[in-house]
């Protein structure tokens, strides 16, 4: 998908509030950074608190010492989403919340390093739509998912139409997105919807050992591979293979493929992510 640039309506939104305080970044793991949201209630998306997650994500990215990210709620919640409350049928109002929601979404899922959305509760709407984005989902046992916008005369905007179907299939993602109906972790897992589930209170320490592991990896690997993927998902197999032959040179002549190949020869772990620039 293409993504949408914070120039495109600059003069329409001019530097807009933010709320600073719902989006919590901390450093549990080397090389790992956990953003949690901790808005209330429920981790709702208010258009603030996206504009806040987006910040902090483009902070983020400026830091070569991050190389994997973990999204998380608090609570009850990963994100229930945007707050109906707010809704409004003016027209600017719709063209600033697709802008928002939308644009965060690609944000993350072109974001230089890896994202993994620890579900820890429930994950419904655009709060859904937003783990749909980022390229790894872990889940509590007990978390709900769901897309119940039909049950209030709305529907998956913000990329759920488009992204929802790429994961769990042209069927199954209509069944979920025109009944509004909501599945356990169980039933998300074996749609593909998440990819590990885990008991109610291991959620984040097993998703930080996923994401310290990647991060223990060069970064300029994990960055090209992320890359390569989505380009032959948005543009073709043709468009990624042409990706994987550019960046294969470039990672090929770094100082952490040359490290991780004499580092096998002497049978011992190889010390990545010493030497590389940070992956532009």
């Amino acid at each position: 998908m293409k993504g949408i640039t914070m120039s495109d309506r600059n003069a329409e939104i001019p530097n807009p509030a933010e709320e600073a305080d719902a989006i919590r970044v901390t450093r549990p793991r080397a090389g790992v950074a956990l953003v949690s949201i901790v808005s209330t209630p429920l981790g709702v998306l208010r258009h603030a608190v996206k504009r806040a997650l987006w910040s902090a994500l483009r902070r983020l990215e400026t830091d070569p010492e991050v190389r994997c990210m973990v999204l998380t709620g608090s609570g009850k919640a990963f994100s229930v989403g945007s707050d109906i409350r707010d809704f409004s049928q003016d027209v600017g109002w719709l063209l600033e919340n697709d802008y928002w929601e939308a644009g965060l979404n690609q944000a993350v899922e072109d974001a230089r390093f890896p994202v993994i959305a620890a579900c820890n509760g429930h994950t419904l709407g655009g709060g859904a739509v937003l783990a749909l984005a980022c390229d790894i989902r872990t889940a509590s046992a007990s978390a709900k998912f769901g897309f119940p916008e039909v049950k209030v005369g709305a529907f998956a905007s913000g990329s759920g139409t488009q992204r929802l179907p790429r994961l769990v299939g042209r069927g199954r993602a209509l069944d979920l997105l025109l009944t509004g109906r909501i599945v356990d972790a169980a039933e998300a897992l074996s749609y593909g919807l998440v990819e590990y589930v885990f008991p109610d209170g291991e959620l984040i320490e097993k998703t930080l050992a996923i994401a310290a592991g990647i991060a223990a990896y060069p970064g300029q690997i994990t960055a090209a591979t992320k890359r390569c993927v989505n380009a032959g998902l948005r543009e073709g197999i043709r468009a990624g293979l042409a990706l994987e032959q550019e960046l294969r040179v470039r990672t090929g002549r770094g100082a952490d493929a040359a490290e991780g190949r004499q580092a096998f020869l002497e049978k011992r772990p190889a010390r990545f992510n010493v030497n590389e620039p940070k992956e532009e």
